[in-house]
């Protein structure tokens, strides 16, 4: 194996687990705004009714922990398909 492709292989893998990380961050980032937007809106007697919307919203977010685990089984299997190549 040539320096250039081992070179190459460290860039790939360092862009896959930055991908990782900034889909991870941005979904924690997403889920505080979130949280911090619906405490903040008034609360409306007419109008817009925000229940079914917000409980939509909170059961996909129940999803986080799964979306993280997936993320991270993505990133192992890429370094391991990635050792099986050299």
């Amino acid at each position: 194996m040539t320096q250039p492709e081992i070179v190459t292989r460290s860039a790939s893998q360092m862009a896959s687990f930055n991908q990782m990380v900034t889909a991870a961050v941005t979904l924690i980032v997403g889920i505080l705004i979130f949280n911090q937007v619906q405490t903040a809106l008034p609360s409306t007697s007419g109008g817009i009714n925000e229940t079914p919307i917000v409980s939509t919203i909170e059961s996909a977010f129940d999803l986080a922990p799964v979306v993280l685990i997936v993320l991270i089984a993505g990133l192992i299997l890429a370094q391991v398909g990635g050792f099986r190549r050299s």
